[in-house]
């Protein structure tokens, strides 16, 4: 992985629309390239005998089955609101006038 200098951190900072001047980018550019190095140490790592971690909560569905539910009429759902209705709708204040 090439290193990280002030370019592409100014690079990355106008994609996120920061607005940071030389000195700053020189010590951001400092500081990732210290955490990148860092995290080199995990490339000594050997994972060959690991399984791939995909899940850790041992959920295994939390989506619940749909369930259809049958109506007697349409104004059982209007119902529900506290807007105005009239003839099987909700009534709603007009915005464009003609």
């Amino acid at each position: 992985m090439s290193e990280i200098n002030k370019d592409k951190i100014k690079h990355i900072a106008h994609l996120a629309r920061i607005g940071i001047d030389d000195e700053q980018a020189e010590k951001y550019a400092k500081q990732m390239n210290g955490i990148l190095d860092y995290m080199k140490i995990l490339e000594e790592v050997d994972t060959s005998n690991v399984k791939m971690t995909t899940q850790v909560t041992g959920l295994k569905s939390v989506m619940r089955s749909d369930e259809v539910k049958q109506y007697s009429s349409p104004d059982d759902l209007l119902d529900c609101s506290v807007l105005s209705k009239l003839n099987h709708s909700i009534v709603v204040k007009a915005i464009i006038k003609e």
